[in-house]
């Protein structure tokens, strides 16, 4: 079986590249990112399907970054991720390829909820502080019915928490909280610093999940059925930003204390998703728990910073 890693240098996609490669047989295949194929143009996209001929899609390309990327880049953010879920979809069917796989942000769902569950994913509005991103990972799930109901045409949206792990962004501008605060303790542990700031007020409530367990479920989901398939991957526990925070300073034998600007947004209160479905489908769950996981990013960050 041919399987296709599309976006296979990003943080999620090295990571199933990694897993396909030293514990499966399939031949696997791999757009690395823009500069090889542009997935926003369909040409492009179609021309490379109908040349490699993969039997399997896992998509692991997007435009994304942190709370402050989408506020800077609304309009990219929408068209961006929109046109590659157009082309993935329209491209893939056309090319005859058996699944395509996606994973879908858990900020896709609606603002107000605090637990999320596959049967309210379009009851109301993304957050403001991730409305285009999240609009443009919703489309995938619809287009997912949609291409199963007229063309027959099979794909799995797999809907994740924010995922955290070695190789992960941790520029400010484009990482999530967990991975900006360890570069902030650990440029403050490196200078002896004794404060770090963070967004916000601290409260927001937010449910990580290991990267290899996010690369895990998308392979995972090569061995389902045809047909529309949409659930969830998570552990429905969560934790606030602070608390992480604490966490991440103890990981480092950091000293100092963390300082709140309250003049930043905190985004959605709290996140936590409920993964029954998913646990039933794929007849797995995640393996990795917070703090075993957190210990492993921070050690790889070091080793490769120092």
């Amino acid at each position: 079986m041919k399987v296709l890693i599309v976006g296979s240098n990003g943080f999620l996609g090295s990571h199933v590249k990694s897993i396909l490669n030293n514990e499966y047989d399939y031949e696997v295949l791999q757009i690395t990112g823009k500069e090889q194929i542009d997935v926003t143009k369909y040409d492009d996209l179609d021309k490379y399907l109908s040349k490699s001929r993969p039997d399997v899609v896992i998509n692991c390309a997007a435009f994304v970054g942190g709370i402050s990327y989408g506020y800077k880049y609304p309009a990219r953010m929408l068209y961006e991720n929109s046109m590659m879920a157009i082309n993935l979809y329209k491209a893939s069917q056309k090319n005859k390829v058996e699944k395509l796989i996606n994973p879908i942000s858990n900020c896709a769902y609606p603002g107000n909820l605090t637990t999320y569950k596959e049967d309210y994913f379009f009851d109301g509005p993304p957050d403001d502080s991730v409305y285009n991103y999240g609009i443009a990972k919703r489309l995938y799930v619809q287009l997912g019915k949609s291409f199963y109901q007229e063309k027959n045409f099979s794909s799995v949206n797999v809907v994740i928490s924010n995922m955290y792990g070695p190789d992960d962004h941790f520029d400010i501008e484009r990482s999530h909280a967990l991975g900006a605060i360890i570069k902030k303790v650990h440029d403050a542990n490196k200078d002896t610093n004794k404060e770090v700031e963070l967004w916000g007020t601290g409260k927001p409530i937010r449910e990580w999940l290991y990267v290899k367990d996010g690369a895990k479920a998308l392979i995972n989901s090569i061995n389902l059925d045809s047909g529309h398939h949409f659930f969830n991957v998570g552990v429905e526990k969560g934790i606030s930003i602070l608390d992480l925070a604490e966490i991440i300073k103890e990981k480092f034998g950091w000293d100092g204390k963390f300082v709140l600007d309250t003049s930043k947004p905190d985004g959605v209160s709290e996140k936590k998703v409920d993964g029954t479905l998913g646990v039933e489908k794929l007849n797995w769950k995640p393996e990795t728990n917070l703090v075993d996981g957190i210990q492993t990013t921070v050690d790889w960050y070091i080793n490769k910073h120092e």
